[in-house]
């Protein structure tokens, strides 16, 4: 069975993120007690009596705006309706209906799709009155319902199931490599995201911080599966004061943790910055390959000079990525805005991300990791360790996604951590394991001493 999905709309501020987080049964979309909080659409799994079905959030509708972020937030909302199979039409039941509930109702009216009009913020029975005035709406039945207490959600939950029935073993996410773009806010990233995909899938300004929830958007490249996320810009610590952007970072962390490789988006103007660091460092510990990308290259291509600092720059500032794979792209003309104009570095890009993904996952055999090991201390024995020899005796990988690799010496403890960085440079060059971090596990045969280094 095809996939049912259920879009909820509404003006600004009437609950449709808490409705959605209610369904879903997590915080997975940013909540506050501020107008114009979502944005982007935002996807979710919901669960009753053993069934599924997808939900997509969206943002704030006023139909009396048309131009700037409003214009392009309603138009997420119109893709989210054309897509639905049923749309849950949120009102604020204690602020009553307004000017703005009446035109939206009115386009869902001429749009004919299946409608259930969620009164919301209806928090006890005394509110069931202030309900009533929302039948005047003529967009479809009405339901009373407190998205923050659960009041009436199971009721609505039964109406989406019998309006619409439910799929099958939703899945929100399909398979594939799952590529995240991290940077500083304004750095491009839902540009790339949209030029890459073909489409305006997000919403592009010149506004920094425009993205806030991570939006995870499949894609096919070749025969090859991507699942590309695109995430808020991450500022400073200290510049992070309002509470949706705390959240918004947070989010972008958890994306991160989820992606296999972050793309580090670097505004090729502005050259690699401190928060660049932090991000790009965050990710590498955390066991993610890393490209690095440097966006918006043809603002800085014609000066020669200029390129080659930007680039040594990079190169430097970013060292402990172990060699990571630069790319430099440029979106020209009118896919800035769009998403479908000449796209320069992009096939580049892709290939960077499928190679540092192929090292993230490299399964090299024993044999070979043994001759290699022989090979290396063979050019460069280990050093003495308390005046006593070092004999490197066995190694072999114990893991992958990243490589984990552990050597057996007659002593625990025995190998200095230049050594260590020796051996694993070694691995890298042989292997071409660039911008993924490798661990190693050096143990004394039978004194059951470790000791870890990552790289």
């Amino acid at each position: 069975m095809s996939e049912i999905l259920v879009a909820i709309v509404g003006r600004p501020n009437v609950g449709k993120s808490t409705l959605f987080n209610r369904l879903i049964g997590s915080r997975q979309a940013i909540v506050e007690d501020n107008p114009g909080v979502t944005r982007d659409r935002m996807y979710g799994v919901a669960q009753w009596e053993g069934r599924s079905f997808m939900v997509v959030d969206t943002g704030g509708i006023d139909p009396s705006l048309d131009t700037g972020l409003p214009a392009d937030i309603s138009a997420q909302a119109d893709i989210a309706m054309q897509e639905a199979d049923l749309i849950l039409f949120v009102v604020d039941a204690k602020a009553g209906t307004t000017s703005t509930d009446q035109d939206i109702a009115d386009q869902l009216r001429r749009g004919g799709k299946p409608v259930l009009v969620v009164a919301n913020k209806a928090d006890s029975p005394k509110r069931d009155d202030d309900v009533a005035e929302s039948y005047a709406l003529g967009a479809g039945e009405v339901f009373a319902v407190s998205s923050a207490h659960g009041r009436g959600v199971a009721e609505l939950c039964d109406a989406i199931v019998e309006k619409v029935g439910t799929g099958d073993d939703v899945e929100l996410v399909p398979p594939g490599t799952r590529i995240a773009f991290l940077g500083r806010p304004n750095a491009g990233k839902s540009t790339l995201v949209n030029s890459l995909l073909g489409s305006s899938r997000v919403i592009v300004s010149d506004t920094p911080g425009t993205t806030r929830d991570a939006i995870y958007l499949p894609m096919k490249h070749g025969n090859d599966d991507w699942v590309v996320i695109d995430t808020a810009g991450l500022r400073r610590r200290r510049s992070v004061a309002r509470a949706q952007e705390k959240l918004a970072a947070i989010k972008s962390i958890r994306a991160m943790e989820r992606t296999e490789i972050v793309v580090l988006t670097v505004d090729a103007e502005e050259g690699v910055t401190d928060q660049d660091q932090r991000i790009a460092r965050m990710s590498f510990t955390r066991g993610k390959g890393v490209v690095v990308l440097l966006h918006k290259w043809d603002l800085i291509a014609s000066d020669k000079k200029r390129t080659k600092e930007v680039l040594d720059h990079a190169k430097r500032e970013l060292h402990f990525l172990e060699n990571p794979y630069i790319v430099k792209t440029s979106v020209l003309g009118d896919g800035r805005d769009t998403g479908e104009g000449r796209v320069l570095g992009l096939e580049a890009l892709l290939e960077a991300c499928k190679r540092t993904a192929g090292s993230l996952r490299k399964r090299v055999t024993t044999s070979d990791l043994n001759g290699e090991l022989k090979a290396a201390t063979t050019h460069n024995p280990p050093p003495l360790s308390r005046g006593r020899p070092v004999k490197l005796l066995f190694i072999t990988q114990a893991d992958r996604s990243p490589p984990l690799f552990v050597i057996s010496a007659n002593h625990g403890r025995s190998l200095a951590p230049a050594y260590e960085k020796y051996l694993l440079r070694w691995f890298r060059k042989k292997w071409m394991l660039r911008g993924v971090p490798i661990r190693v596990v050096v143990r004394g045969r039978g004194q059951g001493g470790d000791h870890k280094q990552n790289s």
